[in-house]
């Protein structure tokens, strides 16, 4: 992203901060969790990794259960805990993820504060859309036109929640059982990186990207295992953990 453009995204960042005095943590995310840019108030930290991440993972499931009980995509999401609210904005290609702290709402509803983030996130998606840089490609897309022999490939939580996938279908499902596959591998160490199943039609990778995040491919061709070893190794080099 060419500096000018930063420079511009991090100024409403800080509009979104100003919003309300309850506001502490704006974060600017891809539909697959990955931290575009974030800023906070001062004493107010909190990991933007694990928080974009976990709020890409709930958009994915509630999207997918809108979808399949009203058709319906949603707009923005609200996470209540007891001391924070976190509301996630939905644009095209990214979302904006706000934390307020409960104790500063008073009688202010959140979601009566939801039209101003989105109209700053709006503003944010324009800006990006129409940067000399294009926005950089999710890990899936990168991974895909760099191996095009794989057709099948999900990146989700270690959780079990998808956060995006290419050639398949049912989703969670699947999310859930490459989720219990490399829970039970970290039963034995908490450490494990990769598990890989053979068959004699293909070999399905999972593999740990971040602390947070899976990537499961199924390898096919005459050499599955080599292009194992090759996808494990694009990670390594590519995705800083």
């Amino acid at each position: 992203m060419a500096g000018e453009t930063l420079g511009k995204v991090a100024d409403l960042l800080g509009d979104a901060l100003k919003v309300h005095r309850s506001v502490k943590n704006v974060i600017l995310c891809t539909k697959e969790g990955v931290v575009v840019a974030a800023v906070s108030r001062k004493n107010e930290s909190i990991d933007p990794k694990v928080l974009s991440t976990v709020s890409a993972a709930l958009v994915w499931a509630g999207t997918n259960v809108l979808g399949r009980v009203g058709k319906a995509k949603p707009t923005y999401l609200m996470h209540s805990t007891q001391s924070e609210t976190i509301l996630t904005v939905l644009q095209p290609h990214y979302q904006l993820v706000i934390v307020l702290v409960r104790a500063e709402q008073a009688a202010m509803e959140p979601g009566s504060l939801v039209p101003k983030f989105q109209s700053i996130a709006t503003r944010i998606e324009l800006l990006m859309g129409s940067s000399a840089a294009p926005p950089k490609e999710t890990l899936l897309g990168n991974i895909v036109k760099t191996f095009p022999e794989i057709t099948q490939a999900m990146l989700l939580t270690i959780e079990g929640l998808p956060l995006g996938s290419v050639g398949l279908e049912d989703h969670i499902e699947i999310a859930a059982l490459v989720s219990s596959i490399f829970a039970n591998g970290l039963t034995y160490s908490n450490r494990t990186e990769t598990i890989l199943i053979n068959s004699e039609q293909a070999d399905l990778l999972v593999t740990r990207v971040d602390e947070a995040r899976l990537l499961a491919v199924v390898c096919r061709g005459m050499q599955p295992d080599s292009l194992s070893k090759k996808i494990i190794a694009f990670i390594q080099e590519n995705v800083a953990g």
